[in-house]
């Protein structure tokens, strides 16, 4: 048994075996994964946008097994004047043409800006897919 310098609680000594070489710890596993995960927050809040956007893209390309190419999240929405691809309003998001679970690319040429709506509505589906979802009454945004 043995006392964690950080919660000062009294736990096992294998809660006390960190890394991969399993060595002596002051702190309990419990401990130390709630200061790694402080450590990422802090970590990522302190990257820039772009920066942010780009390690997270190219885990989500990684998974889905697509290429990845680096671009700046800002100079699209700059491209396109801050406007929804789809409809025009303000664009909050970058929307995947081709969407990464239909083998779309995570390249910039296949990124548009899209308002919340629109990028929601249309999920993983192609442009075909979506603009068929709308119903009679409902005309497509305009493209």
């Amino acid at each position: 048994m043995k006392a964690c310098r950080l919660c000062e609680r009294v736990k096992p000594a294998e809660d006390f075996l960190a890394g991969k070489a399993k060595r002596p710890s002051s702190t309990c596993a419990a401990c130390r994964k709630v200061l790694s995960a402080r450590h990422r927050r802090s970590y990522y809040a302190s990257l820039g946008t772009d920066k942010r956007h780009t390690l997270t893209q190219r885990r989500r390309a990684e998974d889905y097994g697509v290429a990845h190419a680096p671009y700046s999240r800002t100079e699209i929405f700059l491209r396109w004047r801050n406007l929804c691809a789809y409809c025009g309003a303000l664009a909050e998001h970058l929307d995947h043409v081709i969407p990464l679970s239909r083998g779309g690319t995570d390249t910039e040429d296949n990124m548009v800006p899209a308002c919340a709506p629109c990028n929601l509505s249309k999920g993983a589906k192609t442009l075909a897919e979506w603009t068929e979802s709308f119903g009679p009454g409902e005309p497509p945004p305009p493209f």
